[in-house]
């Protein structure tokens, strides 16, 4: 029967391979991303039966006038996508009568019979239906923000079911051609961009083990003392002011791991719970008495969020937290004027409204989020921060997708561009233009951690979202985080990729809670895209572009100072090789290159170390077949 649903819709329009990772779901026994449903129609997204594949699938109950309706707040941009795929169960009357619509930029396009896609959805059977983007009036360069199944003529339609929706990439193949300029522009890499959280929480970060662990990766900026402990955090006690607990690593622990290190050092002050005099009391403690060198330091840690400890009389707010930033800020630069202070943030306007409204001098229109008030407040009170801090994490928790995840990354240029637009409009075009971008969290999703964190497909994530992330304009990238903790009963979906049953947002092992995760210290997947990265990719080093035909195999390149060359290779295919002609320009390859590589045989071979392989070269070529969700470095 699935076969025959198959025939009737007719094959697949873009050619090569049908790689599972290729095509991002928007309903995959849940909505899958940042997609939502928004529907006013009766349904059920936990069906159990019929389903076509996975565990649940929809059941829709359209009255007249009504739509299952899939949102996607942010907009998804269809650049290489042609096509939405979807199955439908006829139920037990067949042919039912609905339209399918798009809504591009918070806007609906009108809606299309379903009919004009597939002749016959049969009773009692799957049906397989592609629809043209360019049928819903979606052409490339759009910005998707919903889908709809919706009744249009009045009538309620009986009982039918759908599943496994998804958006179908335009050209999927098992090849790649890649162009390396070798003397393109790019971006120098510095320290700051090579960073990792650490956590006063964390009990084993200055022992002899931990210590060696982090010299083997490299790190070149830790941030302390934690998330959303900064705004609980007693420095002076090493203890939670909310809750009263006593933490295994101090401010001396810190300093003392990350100078042995030589890293840079960013630490994020107490605004919720803490005083600007606190603040600057640390400032005082760590680079006066202690010698420590800390030459970041960040108010606070996401303010604007509920989930924030914040004992202001008005919690979470931008207007209180821009006069804490000026006094903190006065006092802290009167201990140290050396240091750089930075203000937390979101990349837009409107998330987080707030008590006060401002307009926005350059478009003129009245915005009311966090941002917007907080640097109109800030610049009203003639206060510049050095750094704007942003934190990046993707998919709501039980809604992850693996191939959703993989196609993210390209939205880094976005948000360092709309952040970069923002500071302009709010602090001027010169000062504006001078405030450094901070991403100091990212990872696959934004709390309850599954499975998808600790497999490879957070690995692939971590190496492009990284050179993305760097590409884009971040000055500084931090990954959340090196320590956290073992979480069994989150999202462990068998639709998402992945042997282990649990999640954790570390990239080794916590070691607890006890029966749940590997033994303390047990490096994940991410640990190995962490020490590619930071092989590839050294200060002094300048990060380039490289121009990849195949959508699944991103390839980066730095320019050493001495003219040398690397390569950072990800192939996010689940099952497909890729092999790949890199091609090269102003610089020659030597007859024998360095393969470094970590991949998910490795991983699903429990593997403790990186492969390393010796592949031929000649001269302006490279030649060689990727396996499978693979990150690797190429070095001559």
């Amino acid at each position: 029967m699935r076969w025959m649903g198959l025939i009737v819709a007719g094959a697949l329009l873009h050619t090569g391979t049908c790689d599972e990772f290729a095509h991002p779901a928007i309903y995959r026994d849940y909505p899958a991303g940042r997609w939502e449903d928004w529907s006013w129609a009766s349904r059920n997204l936990s069906n159990t039966s019929p389903v076509y594949q996975g565990q649940y699938s929809i059941r829709v109950d359209l009255a007249p006038q009504t739509s299952l309706f899939f949102k996607n707040p942010s907009g998804f941009v269809v650049d290489g996508f042609s096509h939405l795929e979807f199955w439908v169960h006829g139920g037990s009357a067949g042919n039912p009568d609905f339209r399918i619509g798009a809504e591009v930029n918070g806007v609906d396009r009108p809606l299309v019979p379903v009919r004009n896609f597939v002749s016959n959805i049969p009773a009692n059977q799957w049906t397989r239906v592609v629809v043209p983007l360019s049928a819903l009036g979606v052409n490339q360069g759009d910005r998707l923000t919903g889908i709809h199944f919706r009744e249009a003529s009045g009538r309620s339609v009986p009982t039918f079911y759908l599943d496994e929706i998804r958006l179908l990439r335009a050209n999927v193949s098992n090849r790649a051609t890649v162009q390396v300029n070798f003397r393109a522009t790019g971006r120098t890499i510095t320290q700051l961009m090579r960073g990792i959280n650490v956590a006063t929480w964390d009990w084993y970060l200055t022992t002899p083990q931990r210590r060696a662990l982090l010299k083997q990766l490299g790190f070149g900026l830790l941030r302390f003392p934690g998330g959303s402990t900064s705004n609980e955090y007693d420095w002076r006690n090493n203890r939670n002011r909310r809750d009263g607990t006593t933490y295994g690593t101090n401010t001396d622990g810190f300093l003392s791991v990350a100078n042995e290190l030589g890293a840079e050092k960013l630490i994020c002050v107490n605004y919720g719970s803490g005083t600007p005099q606190e603040a600057a009391d640390w400032v005082q403690y760590a680079n006066i008495q202690r010698n420590g060198g800390v030459r970041y330091w960040a108010i606070g840690n996401e303010n604007y969020g509920s989930w924030e400890y914040d004992t202001h009389p008005h919690r979470h707010d931008a207007h209180t937290y821009a006069h804490f930033t000026r006094d903190a800020i006065q006092l802290m630069r009167a201990v140290d004027p050396t240091i750089k202070i930075g203000v937390v943030g979101v990349p837009n306007e409107h998330e987080f409204p707030q008590r006060f409204s401002v307009t926005n001098p350059r478009t003129g229109q009245s915005q009311n989020g966090w941002t917007a008030v907080l640097l109109h407040r800030l610049n009203s009170l003639g206060v510049i921060p050095d750094f704007f801090d942003i934190h990046i994490y993707p998919q709501q928790p039980g809604h992850e997708d693996d191939a959703f995840l993989l196609d993210d990354p390209r939205t880094w240029d976005e948000i360092i561009s709309r952040t970069r637009q923002i500071l302009r409009d709010y602090l001027g075009q010169q000062a504006g233009s001078q405030v450094m971008i901070f991403a100091t969290e990212n990872n696959s999703v934004v709390h309850n951690p599954g499975k998808q964190t600790t497999s490879m497909v957070n690995a692939l994530y971590m190496a492009d979202s990284w050179a993305r992330a760097i590409l884009a304009g971040a000055d500084a990238y931090a990954w959340w985080d090196l320590h956290n903790s073992a979480e069994a009963g989150n999202n462990n979906s068998p639709r998402l990729y992945g042997w282990r049953n649990w999640g954790d947002y570390g990239i080794v092992a916590a070691g607890y809670p006890p029966g749940v995760g590997d033994p303390l210290n047990t490096p994940y997947p991410t640990f190995f895209a962490a020490q590619l990265i930071l092989r590839f990719a050294r200060p002094g080093d300048v990060l380039i572009r490289a121009n990849s035909d195949n959508p699944m195999l991103s390839v980066y390149a730095v320019r050493t100072p001495n003219g040398r060359g690397r390569l950072l290779v990800i192939n996010k295919m689940r099952s497909t090789p890729i092999t790949a002609e890199i091609r090269l320009q102003g610089l020659q390859v030597g007859a024998q290159v360095y393969w470094r590589y970590y991949s998910a045989a490795q991983d699903a071979a429990k593997s403790k170390s990186l492969a390393l392989r010796m592949l031929r070269a000649q001269g302006d070529r490279i030649r060689h077949t990727f396996p499978p969700m693979s990150v690797s470095v190429l070095e001559w």
